[in-house]
């Protein structure tokens, strides 16, 4: 390094490689800024162990998301640390985009070992932890599929066995990791949905030996008391061989395994990699390498899949272990003479044993306390475990005081296990004395299984009086109560809890209470005020409810008995009925049509219920009003009444009802009827439908007079088209009527004029109902032009005096 320091020749690791700087005071500045450069720009670096997501709720919508990386000290780039990582969420059901979080880095802390004796200069890891806050909007994260959180980073160790990772620089296969976790939505049928991702996963700190068994619990923790599910699958690659991809929603590409490893063949192992379902790894490596694999831990409630998490490490398997031998531990009873009992054992005990005699011996050898390799010393220790139930802290209740101990030549140690008076589940419990040496670089061992059969203290159950089974029915808009009394013969302190199947209490009105309760005793009773405007029936009208009673007794074990009310409520036969008639009823036009000309409209609409009641209200009201053109100008209010409703439409219908050329206008209107007796307001429908059409244009009878006198006689005295109703017959002839053109929306009356032989007007009119009487006039011939629209009609006229 001296030498570097003369020459001004400067080393810095790019990837696995180095590069050479040589640099005078001239290029000195330029050197600086280069070396910003690397500093600050992410490089391609073989340092990613491992790592997982955790998504811990805080309170309300706030969370904490945290990552996890694992760093290795010796393969990797110190520069390829991230003083960041910007993570994106995305929606499940369509992979779209949602938002970003950046997560600063906020401690390094180096991995610890099982047995740091152990320590080995060939694993060496770091946990990178990286987290932020963020608020998960209810508007936003409410899909019912779900989101994921995805980041991705290059690469992994360029030395690894069972995957190919090789440097992108030059070409190689990469092997990145995408860091992956699901989480549910924060809101589910309206309510919020809290939920914690598992976290606190161990790390996989210890090193590996071929043939040596290999073991270690990679579990979490989950807050809610989720059911975890673990097991292996294939890494995740990154999308890119870049060492910041860019962020892209999922799918993900998977790692590529090397010829002879897959899924199956992880570490080529006898037995392979392999992990229990909840979270225990196992393998017996045959060879020596640095082997990635990856686990998925499954999140569910209630039997439904809410959520994974996906967390990638590496297994370093080196020929580091010294021959060793495990222990040896055996059991028997106080009783016994000898330790007869291997590998299983069961006891026994009443409930008239004491405390301090509840107990067995165990005794724990180890071969290797006679081996010259060992000093003729081994050091040996015991732990406990629950087998077929949890309790953490089991060791600290049965174990004793001093729980290791030091052999030497060949010596033994004896330990007393002593178990409570009360048993840990009401039934057969199993416990594991597991006795363990200190070998390099995990323990090995040796476990005794004891299963226990602890009589507990005397004492009777907890109990209902009769009846334990209730039925009953409430009509609606009534009240009911149905009591329960519970009993223990010992006075024991009584627990009660009220179970509905499938619904709230109070949602359907119901309540639940406990009365005098005392030491031995209670009573009380289950109400129900089943008012259906005020809860819902629509969806369930059949209801069980269960109270559970047990005591506290010595031991707190639950033995509960059962009362069992069985509720329905009879909901009245409301059926409203909507009928739409013609403005005199003298047609039922419901649910039908009618076809009519420009002019009057009117419907009238009847509601009524079959099935009255005192509060029973009718509401009649207009759903819709559709048609091929909007309809428009009509007249209808929504009525109110009681038991029954009545409500009348008019419309009145003009010319301007017609819209681009179209004359044949189809409409349709929707009427509803409401009972709003219930919650859930029961109605009915009726509907019409209503055919406008404008009359056809027709002038082939249309021929107007061409005399008229003015004799007193009343026959032919004027000249008109239209209105002879109103006119007398002449001397008893009946008068000849033409037959006006029949009038539409294109072609309608404007105008009559009447000139005489020299083109004077003589007469005007503009209704179609005219009278010329040619009284001012001379007798001749004149000349009329008729005019509507669309047409004119041209003709003479002789006029007799």
């Amino acid at each position: 390094m001296e030498n570097y320091r003369r020459t001004g020749r400067v080393a810095t690791a790019i990837g696995s490689h180095f590069l050479w700087l040589s640099f005078d005071r001239f290029f000195m500045k330029k050197f600086l800024f280069a070396l910003l450069l690397m500093i600050v720009l992410p490089v391609y670096a073989s340092h990613i162990v491992g790592g997982e997501f955790e998504l811990l709720h805080i309170s309300g919508y706030t969370y904490q998301l945290n990552m996890i990386l694992y760093f290795d000290d010796i393969n990797g780039n110190p520069g390829a640390q991230d003083p960041s990582a910007t993570v994106s969420f995305y929606r499940k059901r369509d992979n779209v985009f949602i938002t970003s979080l950046d997560l600063p880095l906020i401690s390094r802390i180096p991995v610890s070992y099982t047995q740091p004796a152990c320590s080995s200069d060939l694993l060496k890891t770091d946990k990178l932890f990286y987290t932020a806050n963020i608020t998960l909007s209810p508007d936003t994260f409410n899909d019912p599929q779900g989101y994921y959180i995805s980041w991705q980073r290059c690469c992994r160790n360029y030395n690894i066995t069972n995957i190919y990772s090789q440097d992108p620089s030059t070409g190689g296969i990469s092997a990145g990791q995408t860091f992956y976790l699901e989480f549910p939505p924060v809101v589910k049928d309206g309510a919020p949905f809290v939920n914690s991702s598992p976290h606190l996963f161990p790390p996989l700190s210890d090193y590996a030996c071929p043939g040596r068994p290999y073991y270690v619990n990679f579990a979490g923790v989950d807050d809610d008391n989720d059911s975890i599910v673990y097991s292996l699958t294939t890494p995740l690659n990154t999308t890119l061989p870049a060492p910041l991809p860019p962020a892209s929603p999922g799918p993900y590409p998977l790692v590529t395994w090397r010829p002879g490893y897959s899924l199956s063949n992880i570490i080529g192992g006898s037995p392979d990699l392999r992990i229990s379902a909840d979270g225990l790894l196992t393998c017996t490596p045959n060879t020596i390498g640095l082997f990635v694999f990856a686990v998925k831990a499954e999140e569910f409630r209630n039997g439904i899949k809410i959520g994974e998490t996906r967390r990638d490490f590496q297994m370093l398997v080196v020929n580091g272990c010294e021959p060793d031998q495990p222990p040896q531990i055996v059991g028997k009873k106080l009783t016994d003479a000898n330790f007869t009992y291997i590998n299983n054992m069961s006891v026994s005990f009443s409930d008239t044993v004491k405390d301090g005699t509840r107990c067995v011996v165990v005794q724990v050898s180890d071969p290797d306390s006679n081996n010259p390799l060992h000093n003729y010393t081994e050091n040996v220790s015991i732990r406990a475990v629950a087998l077929n139930f949890k309790k953490s802290d089991l060791g600290n209740i049965i174990l004793p005081s001093v729980t290791s101990a030091t052999l030497t030549n060949g010596s033994t140690k004896e330990f007393r296990i002593c178990f409570p008076q009360c048993p840990f589940i009401n039934a057969p419990y199993q416990i594991g004395i597991i006795a363990m040496d200190d070998a390099c670089s995990l323990p090995m061992t040796d476990t005794l299984k004891v299963i226990v059969n602890t009589q507990p203290p005397p004492n009777s159950n907890a109990y209902f009086l009769a009846p334990k089974i209730t039925t009953a029915q409430l009509n609606e808009g009534s009240s009911g109560s149905w009591p329960f009394a519970a009993r223990d013969d010992d006075g024991d302190e009584l627990i009660l809890s009220v179970i509905p199947e499938g619904f709230v209490l109070k949602n359907v009105g119901m309540t639940y209470s406990v009365n005098n309760q005392a030491e031995g005793s209670a009573n009380g009773a289950i109400g129900w005020n089943a008012f259906c405007k005020k809860y819902e029936f629509a969806d369930q009208k059949n209801f069980t409810v269960r109270i559970l009673v047990d005591d506290v007794d010595a031991c707190n074990i639950v033995h509960y008995d059962t009362a069992v009310f069985n509720l329905s409520v009879i909901l009245p036969d409301i059926q409203p009925k909507l009928t739409i008639y013609n403005e005199d009823r003298s047609l039922d036009l419901t649910h039908s049509g009618i076809e009519v000309k420009l002019g009057h409209i009117g419907l009238d609409l009847l509601g009524t219920d079959l099935y009255v009641s005192d509060i029973d209200t009718l509401n009649l009201s207009l759903t819709s009003a559709s048609g091929n053109i909007l309809p428009d100008g009509y007249v209808f209010a929504n009525s109110t009444g009681l038991h029954i409703v009545e409500a009348n439409f008019t419309w009145d219908p003009t010319c301007s009802i017609f819209k681009d050329g179209s004359y044949d206008n189809q409409y349709k209107f929707r009427f509803t009827v409401t009972n709003n007796h219930c919650k859930t307001p029961t109605f009915d429908t009726a509907s019409v439908r209503i055919r406008i059409k404008d009359l056809v244009g027709d002038d082939k009878n249309f021929q107007p007079a061409n005399v008229i006198t003015t004799y007193p006689d009343h026959c032919n005295d004027f000249f008109a088209i239209d209105g002879f109703e109103s006119e007398p017959n002449c001397e008893g002839q009946i008068r000849q009527v033409p037959a006006v053109p029949v009038e539409n929306c294109t072609n309608q009356f404007e105008r009559v004029r009447i000139y005489d032989r020299w083109g004077k007007l003589v007469f005007e009119s503009n209704d179609q109902k005219f009278r010329w009487y040619a009284l001012n006039v001379s007798a001749g011939v004149y000349y009329y032009l008729i005019k509507y629209t669309t047409k004119e009609y041209k003709s003479t006229l002789t006029v007799l005096h």
